[in-house]
């Protein structure tokens, strides 16, 4: 059994349990929404996810949090804290299913960014493959035939503050673990939530507290499983798999919520993935050429 725990088959299974918990991590904050602000669940998900980090620094001591680039810690974990309180707050105000079509606009938004902002090529694969999901996003926001909701325009922001986070975190990459970083991210979520959360605090029962604590629980054994897949597989191999993510959106939605999801929704969905998944594959392709070139001698 050598090659299930080395191969490509357990990268595709973690990446199946990763978009189970993120999923159901959205379903539980949809539902605690109608009785806590979305942005103090946001503060909850963060002070949790904080303790339950601590323990792993206390055991592996100061040496596996240290780091020598702070200021990209920082801006991470301001862009991410920003984009989690608009998610959390949008998926009080749309469906699941419409969540997650959008959500998969986030590579098409880093491509954006790394184009205009930072000088990267735009090849006309890949210029072609942005029109495709951008043309996904207007399918499923339909701007002109509906009005477009607050819900809707809250996930686009928070994809795109998403976005601009994946490519910090591409950077911090090559100097700082995932630990290091999900440790700071939660460091900088707690007093960003918490000054949000006060203006519109309601104190939680003991039962919401600890929906609250499975949040976050939730939220990290996601995001372990993510690193992991990622870390066993080639991208080809597990990126189709986060198509999932629209699955069980759907059937959340439609089984907790009585959510019924919207033809083009899901159509749009699926044009939006398919072009953000041919951008990534793309992109992990001319990279692994451009290492291999010096090697080969092409």
């Amino acid at each position: 059994m050598g090659w299930l725990a080395h191969g490509p088959i357990l990268g595709m299974v973690c990446i199946l349990i990763a978009t189970f918990f993120f999923s159901t991590t959205n379903a539980i904050i949809r539902a605690l929404s109608s009785d806590l602000p979305p942005v103090e669940i946001a503060f909850f998900r963060s002070i949790f996810g904080l303790l339950l980090l601590l323990p792993l620094v206390i055991w592996y001591g100061r040496d596996s949090i240290r780091t020598k680039r702070p200021e990209l810690h920082l801006a991470r974990g301001v862009l991410h804290a920003v984009s989690m309180i608009l998610w959390f707050v949008a998926l009080s105000m749309i469906s699941l299913a419409e969540a997650a079509a959008l959500e998969f606009a986030a590579p098409i938004m880093a491509t954006i960014i790394a184009v205009l902002f930072l000088g990267e090529v735009a090849r006309l694969r890949r210029l072609t493959a942005l029109a495709v999901g951008i043309v996904g996003v207007f399918i499923v926001v339909r701007p002109g035939f509906e009005a477009v909701s607050w819900g809707q325009i809250l996930v686009l922001i928070s994809v795109a503050l998403w976005a601009g986070c994946q490519l910090i975190i591409r950077e911090l990459g090559r100097t700082d673990t995932s630990f290091v970083q999900g440790f700071y991210t939660v460091v900088i979520f707690v007093p960003i939530t918490a000054v949000v959360a006060i203006p519109v605090w309601v104190w939680p029962t003991w039962t919401e507290l600890g929906v609250s604590f499975i949040i976050a629980a939730s939220s990290t054994i996601g995001i372990w499983f993510y690193g992991e897949a990622f870390r066993r597989a080639e991208m080809t191999a597990i990126l189709p798999l986060e198509s999932t993510k629209l699955i069980w959106g759907v059937l959340y939605g439609l089984v907790l919520f009585s959510e019924q999801p919207e033809i083009l929704t899901l159509v749009g969905g699926v044009v939006i993935f398919s072009a953000a998944a041919y951008i990534t594959i793309r992109e992990a392709q001319l990279a692994r050429r451009a290492v291999m070139a010096p090697v080969t001698g092409e």
